[in-house]
């Protein structure tokens, strides 16, 4: 009876426990379909959403466009820089330490969040791809593939009649996959807008220069670019010059040596210029009032590692503490990019990553020289090292114009500037002993101040009611707490990173 008994209740317990495994797989059978047609719902409304202004905005190009009055693209603040550095006097007169009075405090403002105009990206599946095109982008290698045998559009002529007609034959299905595929590459490549535009033109001006129209297709892969930008989320335009196409792309931050238009309030660069004197005609109308302007920011490195292409390698030493020197390269393709790209205001090269593989060779042995010291300690000599380990010239001595660096850049060139100093070592406490640190913009001068909060001595900021101890990576040889004597009393514009 007993055994009959455990008979029947293991075999209640197996028939429950196979019908939970049923129930459950039952389950996550629907949950997978309610995700797919959710999926499908989605995507169908996307299409429908981008099938109804794409038609709108067609209508809307057709319309006469205007001439719009273009802009010499501004120039860079011009600012005196001491020639030489400044090498701390230890037999100099001890001036008592100061409260460094305040200009105004600025903050660096962060990119918007995309908001996207396109179906999330998927992949397509090998057998549907029926056409491909590629090129090298600063060494990585990009592939576009489409489920159509041709996407190539041909213009007639560049009049707004027909510049509508082509942007109707372009939404006709025929870069559904192609548009997906460069969203694939931006997410891959953690591509930042202004990086991610330059790539899609460059594959369009590739495309089209492989087809029978040769350099006969540029306006093509203008309207191309331009399409692609549009469904992806930005804010673009086309404009007509003589005979010829050109991109519009809005900005948020301000850019420096580009030439521009301004429409609405905005400006609108003139991202590849070619051709002689002309007026430049345009729409006003926006493709959608989703379109964002695109952002120069990079708050992501940057995937360049298809190809990395190291530089000669460089030691770069402490005159203080010898034991930290450091041998490092750079990638090459990425310093390339970052020599193309347009000039921004400096506080946003601040912003920008240190490439992983020159973190990887830098950070461990910053980490080992300062483990175990005080935060204090731990400063001055990562102070000490930015202060010793780079050559010093001005950007005029350099290359005869002013150019920030982002931090990759100080391990590529040379020598180095005031700025570039700052940045680098605001980037190296933060990464390293994970402080806070401010950029200190004097008239004439970049230094930084760092919140050390056990330590009260030497010259400092007060910010929200907070300590920040100054340090000058171009003061050579001074410790933290230490300006420069001509900076002391002078107001300094604090920029919070």
């Amino acid at each position: 009876m007993r055994i009959q008994s455990l008979i029947i209740i293991i075999s209640a317990f197996f028939t429950l426990n196979l019908s939970a495994q049923i129930s459950m797989e039952e389950y996550k059978k629907k949950r997978k379909a309610e995700l797919e047609q959710y999926k499908n719902r989605v995507k169908t409304e996307f299409e429908k959403y981008r099938e109804k202004r794409n038609s709108e905005f067609a209508k809307l190009i057709s319309q006469r466009w205007k001439a719009i009055q273009d802009y010499k693209g501004l120039e860079p603040p011009v600012k005196p820089e001491p020639v030489k550095p400044i090498i701390k006097d230890r037999n100099e007169p001890k001036i008592p330490p100061v409260k460094i009075p305040i200009d105004k405090i600025t903050k660096i403002p962060k990119p918007e969040k995309r908001v996207p105009l396109n179906i999330p990206p998927g992949t397509i599946p090998q057998d549907e791809c029926k056409s491909m095109f590629s090129s090298t982008f600063y060494g990585a290698q990009i592939r576009i593939y489409s489920d159509k045998e041709d996407i190539r559009i041909k213009l007639k002529s560049i009049d707004e009649q027909e510049i509508g007609r082509a942007w109707n034959e372009l939404s006709d299905g025929r870069m559904e996959e192609v548009v997906n595929n460069f969203l694939i590459h931006r997410e891959r490549m953690k591509l930042n807008d202004y990086t991610f535009a330059i790539m899609v033109g460059k594959l369009c001006y590739g495309y089209y220069s492989m087809s029978k129209e040769g350099e006969g297709g540029r306006n093509e892969a203008v309207l191309m670019h331009a399409y692609v930008l549009a469904q992806c989320g930005y804010d673009v335009k086309i404009a007509r010059k003589n005979s010829d196409l050109f991109l519009l792309l809005a900005i948020r931050e301000t850019v420096y040596k580009k030439n521009y238009l301004t429409i609405g309030n905005k400006r609108y660069y003139i991202i590849e210029e070619y051709g002689g004197k002309g007026s430049y005609y345009t729409f006003t109308h926006d493709f959608s009032p989703m379109s964002q302007s695109c952002s120069v920011q990079i708050s992501e490195r940057i995937q360049l590692d298809d190809f990395a292409k190291e530089s000669k390698e460089k030691v770069f030493a402490s005159k203080k503490y010898p034991d930290l020197a450091i041998k490092a390269s750079v990638d090459t393709n990425l310093m390339k990019l970052y020599n193309d790209y347009p000039m921004m205001d400096w506080e946003l090269y601040a912003k920008t990553p240190m490439s992983t593989s020159l973190e990887n060779k830098l950070l461990p042995t910053l980490r080992q020289m300062t483990g175990g010291k005080s935060k204090e300690e731990a400063t001055g000599i990562i102070l000490n090292f930015v202060q010793t380990a780079f050559e010093y010239k001005t950007d005029e001595e350099q290359f005869g114009y002013e150019r920030p660096f982002f931090v990759d850049e100080l391990f590529y060139y040379n020598y180095s500037d005031c700025e570039d100093r700052a940045i680098l070592f605001s980037y190296l406490v933060r990464k390293v002993l994970n402080l806070d640190v401010v950029l200190l913009y004097y008239p004439n001068h970049l230094a930084t101040a760092v919140k050390l909060p056990s330590y009260n001595k030497g010259d400092y900021v007060s910010l929200n009611g907070q300590r920040y101890t100054v340090c000058d990576p171009t003061y050579i040889n001074a410790g933290i707490g230490e300006a420069m004597p001509q900076f002391k009393n002078v107001k300094a514009r604090v920029i919070e990173l």
